[in-house]
C-alpha cells in the first residue's frame, strides 16, 4: 500500500514539474552577457536587443552603462549584417575600485569608458508573466502532502470499518 502512495507522490510532482523546454527569454541572455564583463557579443538576432531595450530595468538604465551597451550592441550588430567589420564585443567593461578596466587593454577598445556599477543577476524566470517556479514547486510539494494524507485516511477508514462489524 505504501508503494501505492509512493507512486502518487511522484507522479504528483512529475505533473508539476516544468519542461526542459522552457525557453528564456533572449533578452536575458543579453543582461547575462553584460553582467559578466560588461561588454555584450554582438550574436544575438536583432529583435533581441530591441527587447532588451525594451525590458531594461529602471535602476540599470539610471545607474549603469547597461542600456547604452544594448544600444551599441545593435548598432554593431546591424552594421555586421550589412558586411562591415565591427569589434566581437561591445560595452564599456567593468573597472576595480581602483578605476582600472579589469578587462585587458588590447582586446577592449573602450577601456577608458567603464563604470563600477554592476545589475543584479537577472532570473530566468523574470519574464514578467507566468508563474514564478519556486511557487510551482511549492504547489507540487502541497499537492502530493494532501494527496498522501488523503490516502492515509482513506486506508485508516477501511480498516476501521471491516474490524466494527
Amino acid at each position: 500500500m505504501r508503494w501505492i502512495a509512493l507512486v502518487l507522490a511522484l507522479a504528483g510532482t512529475a505533473a508539476f514539474a516544468p519542461g526542459a523546454d522552457a525557453k528564456v527569454p533572449c533578452r536575458n541572455r543579453i543582461f547575462n552577457d553584460w553582467e559578466k564583463d560588461g561588454k555584450i557579443a554582438s550574436t544575438y538576432p536583432l529583435s533581441c536587443y530591441r527587447d532588451a531595450l525594451r525590458h531594461i530595468p529602471g535602476g540599470d538604465s539610471v545607474y549603469t552603462s547597461l542600456e547604452d551597451d544594448v544600444r551599441a550592441a545593435l548598432l554593431a550588430a546591424v552594421a555586421r549584417s550589412h558586411g562591415e567589420h565591427v569589434a566581437a564585443q561591445v560595452g564599456h567593461g567593468f573597472s576595480d575600485p581602483s578605476g582600472r578596466s579589469m578587462m585587458d587593454e588590447r582586446t577592449n577598445p573602450l577601456v577608458g569608458a567603464t563604470t563600477t556599477i554592476a545589475a543584479p543577476p537577472v532570473s530566468d524566470s523574470s519574464s514578467g508573466g507566468g508563474i514564478p517556479l519556486p511557487l510551482l514547486v511549492l504547489g507540487g510539494v502541497a499537492l502530493v502532502l494532501v494527496l498522501s494524507g488523503g490516502i492515509g485516511l482513506a486506508v485508516r477508514a477501511s480498516r476501521g470499518s471491516g474490524r466494527g462489524a
